[in-house]
Order: structure tokens, then sequence, then C-alpha cells
């Protein structure tokens, strides 16, 4: 395993790489590689460490190389929208796929919270250019009655801003197939905000799995001590995800 570390952006925002070996050199394969940006909440004021590194590993042992961005939160924001430095990663990652020994049409998004906002965000308004796939963990997707205002209050300068990013009202056919898990006791971003997503995904025919459980607190993650969250039934989003995502790549660990 690598870990390295470079930037995208006009802010020079920072993306922590984990990239699995090339055991070509010992007689292995070197299949080209899966590739997971993810993407923390934060409330777009920080970048919460919690869904970083823990998401980042556990995706690495499966075989898929992980690309986390610390994307612009706060003031930054006003000198880049958080969207278009996603955008200049995944780019990156197009083109520069044969250094990161990955496959271009196998690259997926993951964000929690306000990072599932920035996720849904660039499957929306970008059309889900160069992606094939989406998992959003908790996510923010309103701004209507059942919003996590702060999100909003960081991201938008305007009501006209908020209206574009409640994002239950950009899905469009081209969206990429989406899994999505919340709880249904979320008390910081309402489950709402997944079923909203997922009834406008099912109104457009776009693919997706919906996993709704009895109870998590918001920022759980792995669910798992490394977090200091320990929640079995909330962490099985791991396995099942991992699932999914390798049926829509047809990959296999």
């Amino acid at each position: 395993m690598r870990r390295l570390e470079f930037t995208v952006g006009r802010l020079s925002s920072r993306v922590t790489a984990y990239i699995n070996d090339d055991l070509s050199t010992f007689g292995g394969l070197h299949p080209r590689h899966g590739a997971l940006i993810v993407i923390p909440g934060g409330g777009y004021n920080h970048v919460s460490a919690r869904e970083a590194d823990p998401v980042a590993l556990r995706f690495l042992s499966r075989g898929v190389n992980t690309f986390t961005l610390h994307y612009p939160v706060g003031d930054d924001i006003s000198r880049e929208k958080p969207v278009d430095t996603l955008e200049a990663l995944v780019d990156h990652l197009v083109h520069n796929a044969d250094t990161y020994g990955i496959d271009p049409a196998m690259i997926a998004l993951i964000g929690f919270s306000a990072g599932g906002h920035l996720a849904a965000s660039y499957a929306t308004l970008r059309d889900s250019r160069n992606i094939s796939a989406m998992i959003l963990g908790y996510p923010v997707i309103t701004s209507g009655e059942k919003a996590h205002k702060g999100s909003f209050d960081m991201l938008c300068r305007n009501g006209e801003e908020r209206e574009l990013y409640s994002l239950e009202k950009r899905v469009k056919t081209s969206c990429a197939p989406t899994f999505i898990f919340h709880s249904a006791d979320d008390a910081t971003v309402p489950v709402e905000n997944s079923l909203l997503f997922a009834s406008a995904l099912a109104g457009c025919a776009v693919p997706f799995e919906l996993h709704v459980y009895p109870s998590a607190r918001h920022g759980t993650s792995t669910g798992t001590a490394e977090v200091g969250i320990v929640n079995p039934v909330f962490a099985t989003w791991v396995d099942e995800a991992t699932r999914w995502l390798f049926g829509i790549w047809n990959y296999t660990e």
C-alpha cells in the first residue's frame, strides 16, 4: 500500500490517496482498481476526520484505491465552490488513471452528511460526469422544511443558491446509480433528506438502493471503535455498500 498526497482546484485543496500495491513485479496480477473518492462531512464548516481515513482504509482493504478530498469549507467557499473542487479531482483521476492504477470507468463517490450533499451536487448539477456510482451516508439533501440549516448557511450566499442546492429538485436521468444509508432517528440531518432523494431517483428511473437503520447517532461513520461510536447494526452498511458497488462495477475482490 502507498499513501500519497496531492492538491487539486484553484485553492490547492489537499487529497489523501491510498493506493494498492502493484504486485506484477513479483509475478502477481496488477488489475486496474476501482477508485473511490471519499468526501467526509462537517457541515461545510470543517472536514470530519471520523469519515476520512477510517472509511478510506476499509475500502482499500477490499482492493479499491481511495482518494479523500479535503474540500473548501468556511470562508474558503466564497473563493471556490466545493463542487468545483470535486470536479477538478474527478478530472485529475481520469487524466492520471495510469499513475494511480485505476480504471477510469470505475470512479465512484462516497459522501457523508454535508459531504453527501457535495457528492449529490456533483451527480445532479454536473450530470455525474465521469463517475459510475455514488454512495451517500446520512446526506444533507434538502434546503426545505427538513434542512440541516447550518450546512446551507455555510454553503449558500442567498435564497437563489439555497434553491439551486436543494438537490431533491435537481435529480435527472443522468444521475449515477446511488446507494443511500441513514438512520430513522437521526436528530441532526432528518431521514427525510434521504427519502426525498430516493423518491426523486425513483421518479427518474435511476437505479438506487436505500437502507434505513432503526437507530444511530449522526456521524456514526463506520460504526466501529476506531471512530468512537460502536453500532454493529449500522456498521453493516460497509459490507452492503461494497456488495452493491462491486455489482455496479462487475468487480471482484
